[in-house]
């Protein structure tokens, strides 16, 4: 029996900061993918096929007359939008068509629907359209508990949202022995912006570090790399922080093999943005690497405080510094979290496994479907 096939819908395919949606389609098992999206990126380094690329007026009028002869031919059992933004443009064809609906929600598109930023041009149609993507969506897949309460708290259903955790490649992302003598290593990966909270962890490292042998590699780039590099020279540090800038997944892979801790000062930002699961405190994780974050998100989800890494207030310099300091003076406590984190990413988070239960969403939205069509 042939796979179903799932129309998935990604505004921009593929973004560096959202890899996680290229390493979910390529291990699905009972269900096949055609990508659709407004703009094509960096194919070369995230190949895939096929990918359908809208016309130039999608972005204003959500129709594009290419997609619409693909879901004419009856081939798709479902579609599928990652961010809610990505939704309201699933949502027109998923009723046209009388499919199943299934978005799944990752951080800045719940907070912003009741923060002035909802007003912005970028937003404001994701805005004036959320209620009605909410009413047409099948189900909800949220990758926060945070999230699914801001979303039940915006009138969605209970019954109508679920709970699902990204994974990660928990064979690309594997421990490596360090020898206790090498210099300590610490890093911080994701772009240059405001929820990331870099400044915060720049400022807990040289607080923690003074006058040790510790070094700091920032992995990405973004809108802010200027301002922290001005705060590299001010705290007198910048010939201790290395600059990387974007690196593939194999190479933020190697770069975590060479770190003991990882720092995630995320915080939440303009509009209500923060994070949801934060990938690179997972991979971290599964690298044995101990990572540092904030309540912040789902952090906590990810993180057992004390347990596998340790958790701090938001914008707290001073107790991520007293953390920082403690796994910089006592190696076999690196070790324990180290070794605890691997193990946490291996009972919960194998990305096979959280794309196996992807597939059972599908299953329950193609049922669910049917049974409120049956009862209509």
């Amino acid at each position: 029996m042939p796979n179903k096939l799932v129309a998935l819908f990604s505004t921009h395919f593929v973004e560096y900061a959202q890899t996680f949606v290229y390493d979910e389609i390529r291990h699905h098992e009972r269900y096949d993918v055609e990508v659709f999206c407004k703009k094509r990126m960096n194919e070369d380094r995230f190949p895939f096929d096929p990918v359908h690329v809208a016309g130039p007026l999608y972005g204003i009028t959500r129709r594009d007359r290419a997609f619409s002869r693909a879901f004419e031919s009856g081939r798709f059992s479902l579609a599928h939008a990652h961010f809610g933004r990505g939704g309201v443009y699933a949502m027109r064809f998923a009723r046209r068509f009388r499919l199943p609906l299934v978005v799944t929600f990752h951080g800045y598109d719940v907070p912003i629907l009741t923060s002035w930023a909802r007003f912005e041009p970028r937003f404001f149609r994701y805005a004036l359209l959320a209620r009605s993507l909410f009413r047409s969506m099948t189900l909800g897949l949220c990758a926060s508990r945070e999230l699914h309460d801001m979303l039940r708290e915006l009138g969605v259903p209970e019954g109508r949202l679920r709970l699902h955790h990204i994974g990660i490649d928990l064979e690309r992302f594997v421990p490596a022995s360090r020898s206790p003598g090498d210099r300590f290593e610490v890093v911080m990966i994701g772009r240059f912006v405001e929820k990331k909270g870099f400044e915060y962890g720049m400022r807990a490292f040289a607080e923690a570090t003074a006058g040790k042998s510790a070094r700091l590699t920032l992995v990405g780039q973004g809108e802010l790399e200027g301002r922290l590099r001005a705060l590299a020279r001010q705290l007198r540090i910048e010939d201790r922080v290395h600059f990387t800038g974007v690196l593939t997944s194999a190479g933020v892979a190697e770069q975590l093999r060479q770190s003991d801790v990882l720092l995630a000062p995320s915080v939440v930002a303009y509009g209500g943005n923060r994070e949801s699961g934060l990938l690179t405190v997972k991979e971290a994780s599964a690298s044995a690497v101990v990572p540092i974050g904030t309540l912040h998100g789902g952090i906590p989800e990810i993180i057992d405080d004390g347990a596998t890494g340790f958790l701090v207030p938001e914008r707290d310099v001073s107790a991520m510094a007293d953390r920082l300091r403690r796994l910089l003076e006592d190696p076999p406590l690196r070790a324990a979290l180290g070794a605890a984190a691997r193990a946490k990413m291996l009972r919960e988070y194998d990305n096979r496994a959280r794309v196996r239960a992807l597939e059972g969403f599908y299953d329950e939205a193609l049922s669910l479907r049917e049974r409120r069509a049956a009862a209509s």
